[in-house]
């Protein structure tokens, strides 16, 4: 959709590593819900640079969920960021991250009345996306398994 602006947050992977050198799943999986959350009441509180890109975000709510410092973490763990390894536990903590911000999203709608006023013109799209993320999930084990 052109003319909006999509709202956007990483959270710093390295924050979720304990004293132990082990991820906390748990707080990760809790910080995704609410980074989702706090984005989502963000969209209609934020300021928008033209009246049509703030009509559009509200319309149809653009949020966008990232990670930073994947290359610290992975050599805290000796994987290499290229290897097989490294690559399915990146692949891991996305599809976790996606699959939590996708579920709090589908709260947050259940919650408020339905999804964003524009979804039915969206759910077509918006399916093949999550039906591209379901098919890659699905590939990761394959894939380290042909790899080692």
């Amino acid at each position: 959709m052109n003319d909006t602006s999509c709202n956007l947050a990483s959270l710093n992977l390295m924050k979720f590593v304990g004293n132990d050198g082990e991820f906390d799943i748990e707080g990760y999986r809790h910080a995704c819900r609410l980074t989702i959350t706090a984005q989502e009441l963000l969209v209609d509180n934020a300021g928008y640079p033209t009246p049509q890109i703030e009509q559009n975000s509200h319309k149809f709510r653009p949020l966008g969920l990232g990670y930073a410092n994947l290359g610290a973490l992975l050599m805290s763990r000796g994987l290499a960021y290229d290897s097989p390894q490294g690559e399915a536990y990146a692949a891991t903590l996305t599809a976790i991250m996606t699959g939590e911000a996708y579920r709090q999203s589908a709260i947050v709608a259940r919650d408020h009345g339905g999804p964003f006023s524009e979804y039915k013109l969206n759910e077509e799209p918006f399916l093949r996306v999550i039906n591209k993320h379901r098919d890659a999930a699905y590939s990761i084990p394959s894939r380290t398994r042909r790899a080692s």
